[in-house]
Protein backbone atom coordinates (compact mmCIF):
# COMPACT_ATOMS: atom_id res chain seq x y z
CA UNK A 1 0.00 0.00 0.00
CA UNK A 2 2.85 2.50 0.84
CA UNK A 3 4.36 2.15 -2.93
CA UNK A 4 0.42 3.40 -3.91
CA UNK A 5 0.58 6.30 -1.78
CA UNK A 6 4.30 7.39 -2.46
CA UNK A 7 3.06 7.16 -6.01
CA UNK A 8 -0.32 9.41 -5.36
CA UNK A 9 2.06 11.95 -3.50
CA UNK A 10 4.69 12.45 -6.24
CA UNK A 11 1.90 12.20 -9.21
CA UNK A 12 0.20 15.36 -7.39
CA UNK A 13 3.75 17.43 -7.68
CA UNK A 14 4.13 15.56 -11.42
CA UNK A 15 0.70 17.38 -12.60
CA UNK A 16 2.19 20.66 -11.50
CA UNK A 17 -1.20 22.36 -11.12
CA UNK A 18 -3.46 24.19 -8.38
CA UNK A 19 -4.93 21.39 -6.15
CA UNK A 20 -8.47 22.57 -6.75
CA UNK A 21 -7.85 21.37 -10.55
CA UNK A 22 -7.44 17.82 -9.89
CA UNK A 23 -7.76 14.81 -7.69
CA UNK A 24 -5.83 11.87 -7.02
CA UNK A 25 -6.37 9.64 -5.09
CA UNK A 26 -5.70 4.99 -4.27
CA UNK A 27 -9.04 3.67 -4.65
CA UNK A 28 -9.03 -0.20 -3.08
CA UNK A 29 -11.64 -2.77 -4.35
CA UNK A 30 -12.01 -6.72 -3.33
CA UNK A 31 -12.51 -8.87 -6.43
CA UNK A 32 -12.41 -12.57 -5.89
CA UNK A 33 -11.48 -12.05 -2.44
CA UNK A 34 -8.38 -10.20 -3.28
CA UNK A 35 -7.58 -6.63 -2.46
CA UNK A 36 -7.09 -4.51 -5.86
CA UNK A 37 -5.74 -1.01 -5.68
CA UNK A 38 -6.01 1.41 -8.07
CA UNK A 39 -4.51 5.20 -8.73
CA UNK A 40 -6.79 7.12 -9.61
CA UNK A 41 -6.70 10.79 -11.11
CA UNK A 42 -9.99 13.08 -11.62
CA UNK A 43 -9.02 16.35 -13.84
CA UNK A 44 -11.81 19.75 -13.37
CA UNK A 45 -12.69 20.27 -17.10
CA UNK A 46 -11.55 23.50 -17.56
CA UNK A 47 -8.21 22.25 -16.71
CA UNK A 48 -8.30 19.30 -18.79
CA UNK A 49 -6.03 21.02 -21.95
CA UNK A 50 -3.57 22.07 -19.40
CA UNK A 51 -3.07 18.95 -17.41
CA UNK A 52 -1.81 15.81 -19.08
CA UNK A 53 -1.98 12.63 -17.31
CA UNK A 54 0.70 9.52 -17.60
CA UNK A 55 -0.86 6.37 -18.40
CA UNK A 56 1.85 5.16 -15.48
CA UNK A 57 3.77 6.70 -12.79
CA UNK A 58 6.47 4.99 -10.74
CA UNK A 59 4.85 1.23 -12.42
CA UNK A 60 1.83 1.85 -10.88
CA UNK A 61 -0.96 2.29 -13.65
CA UNK A 62 -3.34 5.61 -13.70
CA UNK A 63 -6.91 5.47 -14.05
CA UNK A 64 -8.44 8.71 -15.16
CA UNK A 65 -11.88 9.23 -13.55
CA UNK A 66 -14.04 11.74 -15.12
CA UNK A 67 -14.63 14.43 -12.94
CA UNK A 68 -18.54 14.25 -11.27
CA UNK A 69 -21.23 16.30 -12.96
CA UNK A 70 -22.17 19.43 -11.67
CA UNK A 71 -19.29 19.81 -9.09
Amino acid sequence: MQDYINAAQTLITTLNAPPQAHSVWVKTDVVDGEFVRSLCVSVRPGFKSKIKIPAEHQGIPVVEVPWPKGA
